[in-house]
């Protein structure tokens, strides 16, 4: 059975202090910020790609009842002590909490914010109470618990990155990590067209880190992913392709023609002067829509 816990508490209470309600609903699909672009003499609408994605929302329906944490019956005033410890951990507001959705060993996580909750239903004599959280993700995609890093050649057309096999949204903010030496390193997603580069060179043992989410880089000289503990070179960072004068790369998965459970995120990679210590990593956690 699916099941959710918020910020690490499950939201099917062991002891049955409260539970979700059957029919919960499961994470929505995502919608694209529409844009329409129409001009005279031309039928209908202007078609516009690679749309934003809205956030999104969706509501927790929960059924309180008078259980003790110890699992015993305590009545009413227990009822209320549970609905006042729900309200409290749905009642957070000073920071994204982290919601975790898991299907047999199928895992998401997403930071979220509750938006509203409705006013409780209350049973007396049953000492049950009803109520519905209404849940915002702020930032539209569901992703793994943890990130994974993947090697691949500097200077190579289309390679699979196949740490982020089986994603269905774009990994929006991916570290990327250039060893030398190189000089231009460059690395493109082949879905969109999109890339990102450094028209400098990389010596032997040197490596350029590159967060792609907060659009900062670091030449650093020790095997860390730590870009405070290099040099800054975010001014030396180039992006090219699709919204790339607000954003940099954009790893976004690929279908395979007729088979949609092939997903497969390719990168292109460019570089010279390279030799046998030379590569290119990226650490990243998988998105989901």
């Amino acid at each position: 059975m699916p099941s959710y816990s918020l910020d690490g508490v499950p939201l099917d209470h062991p002891a049955g202090c409260w539970r979700l309600k059957k029919g919960t609903e499961r994470r929505p699909l995502p919608g694209a910020r529409a844009v329409k672009v129409s001009v005279s003499g031309r039928h209908g609408d202007i078609p516009v790609v690679g749309l934003d994605l809205e956030a999104t929302t969706f509501g927790l329906a929960f059924k309180v009842t008078g259980a003790t944490p110890a699992g015993t019956d305590g009545g009413y005033e227990q009822m209320e002590r549970n609905l006042e410890a729900l309200s409290a951990l749905l009642g957070v507001r000073h920071r994204l909490m982290k919601l975790r959705y898991q299907a047999g060993t199928i895992v998401r996580v997403a930071d979220v914010t509750i938006t509203a909750n409705t006013m409780p239903e209350i049973n007396t004599g049953a000492a049950t109470a009803r109520v519905t959280a209404v849940v915002e993700v702020p930032g539209v995609l569901w992703r793994d618990e943890t990130a994974s890093t993947w090697a691949g050649a500097p200077n190579q057309i289309a390679q699979a990155v196949t740490t982020l096999a089986g994603s269905t949204g774009p990994i929006v903010d991916a570290l990327l990590r250039f060893t030398g030496p190189a000089v231009q390193p460059s690395i493109g997603d082949v879905a969109t067209g999109g890339w990102v580069l450094r028209s400098g060179g990389l010596l032997a043992g040197e490596r350029l880190l590159i967060d792609c989410g907060r659009m900062q880089a670091a030449i650093v000289t020790a095997d860390t992913w730590d870009l405070s503990a290099g040099t800054d070179v975010t001014g030396q960072i180039d992006a090219i392709g699709p919204g790339s004068q607000y954003r940099w790369l954009h790893l976004t998965p690929a279908v395979a023609v007729g088979d949609p459970f092939s997903r497969a995120v390719l990168v292109s990679t460019a570089a010279t002067s390279t030799d046998a210590s030379s590569k290119v990593e990226i650490r990243a956690k998988r998105a989901y829509l």
